[in-house]
């Protein structure tokens, strides 16, 4: 019987101690970073936005993204000397059809609201990727879209025709400039974007 009681009472401790930190996590990001509950112009709670849209290249070439942001606490700075807050996940399909799964980091430039302010995001092929790809995307959200640009990195890993080469493999597309405006939703309409893609290309 006391034994039962004891790990009864662990248990419980366990769980107040997780639901410690959990109010410690939320009550620092309300403080420090309320935008993460307030990202595209809705309410996130779970301090996560998803959207999809047609990223359109300057050389003729039309992909279809899907983004999974969540807010992340900054640990340390990255590569470009600041602390990232933002991770997720990305889905890519080509003008062909194929589909590449990335790895997203980034930073946010806000603090109460992200309306306009700066964004920059990372996104790269998990390292077992049989095709390594990566690039970046600039811009931010304006109102309820978020409008990026690529500022010509996206030769660095794709073919002018939209078909993936591998980073730094071969000759970048000339003069690219590739452009996306996300909108909020689900897998689903990324899904039928890249399907109507690939339609208009038969």
């Amino acid at each position: 019987m006391g034994d039962t009681a004891a790990k009864t009472k662990g248990n419980m401790g366990c769980l107040g101690g997780l639901g410690f930190m959990l109010i410690v996590f939320f009550g620092l990001t309300l403080l420090l970073y309320p935008w993460a509950l307030h990202m595209g112009g809705r309410f996130t709670p779970a301090l996560t936005w998803h959207g999809y849209g047609r990223m359109h290249s300057s050389t003729g070439a039309d992909y279809g993204l899907y983004l999974n942001l969540g807010f992340d606490m900054p640990r340390g700075r990255s590569s470009m000397g600041h602390p990232n807050n933002l991770r997720g996940s990305a889905l890519l399909c080509t003008p062909q059809g194929a589909l590449y799964k990335f790895e997203v980091s980034g930073r946010e430039d806000a603090w109460l609201d992200t309306d306009g302010k700066k964004m920059d995001l990372y996104l790269r092929t998990p390292k077992d990727a049989d095709v390594r790809i990566r690039f970046d995307l600039y811009g931010g959200w304006q109102g309820k879209e978020l409008v990026l640009e690529d500022k010509g990195n996206l030769a660095l890993s794709f073919n002018a025709n939209g078909t993936a080469k591998g980073y730094a493999n071969g000759a970048n597309a000339p003069k690219e400039e590739t452009r996306v405006t996300l909108r909020y939703g689900k897998q689903d309409a990324f899904d039928e974007l890249c399907s109507s893609q690939i339609e208009k290309r038969r």
